[in-house]
């Protein structure tokens, strides 16, 4: 698991998005309070 900032994220997007694809947990930090949790969207996950 990768825990991350704001600004962190932003400046290698591209890094940490191949790190999802790759199986990476990636939680991104937002301030103190907030975090947000990265996932890659799989077939099942859409509407058809």
């Amino acid at each position: 698991m990768l825990v991350i900032s704001t600004r962190e994220f932003r400046d290698k997007q591209k890094y940490y998005l191949d790190k999802v694809d790759e199986g990476v947990t990636v939680i991104i930090q937002r301030g103190k309070n907030k975090s947000y949790k990265i996932v890659a969207v799989t077939e099942k996950d859409t509407m058809k």
